[in-house]
């Protein structure tokens, strides 16, 4: 069973460098999902989680990101990436391309029941092959 992008929403981020009181920081701001945002770098690879209960004052930087939770890699297990959302700050695991840059985010919850739709269509081959072979 791997993570296909289907499964995948976009993640609102913010770049290291911008400021959230500017007109883009602002629009930024606006698109947090529960009072977090990725932080990304210019080549669009994560670098961790701002919390806007804490904003920081002035631009981004690298002192305001929360650095917990596990990456994800596109086309890897369900279990990377349940561990990626379970092990992230904002309950939102980050999935990254080969190369490291953002794809998307996935939920435990949308993990699980992918898990649990992939289960059922097994499910119901075993039984359909059953009643073929007898």
């Amino acid at each position: 069973m791997t993570l296909q992008r289907t499964l995948l929403s976009p993640e609102p981020v913010v770049r290291l460098g911008v400021d959230l009181a500017s007109p883009e920081g602002a629009r930024i701001v606006g698109q947090a999902v529960e009072g977090w945002l990725l932080v990304v770098d210019d080549e669009n690879e994560p670098q961790g989680w701002l919390d806007l209960r804490v904003p920081p004052a002035g631009p981004v930087d690298e002192r305001a990101v929360h650095r917990g939770g596990t990456l994800a890699r596109r086309g890897g297990s369900f279990r990377e990436a349940l561990d990626a959302a379970l092990s992230s700050p904002s309950g939102r695991g980050v999935v990254v391309d080969d190369e490291g840059r953002l794809v998307g985010s996935v939920t435990a919850s949308q993990v699980v029941t992918a898990i649990e739709r992939q289960a059922a269509t097994e499910r119901a081959g075993d039984r359909q092959t059953t009643r073929v072979g007898t």
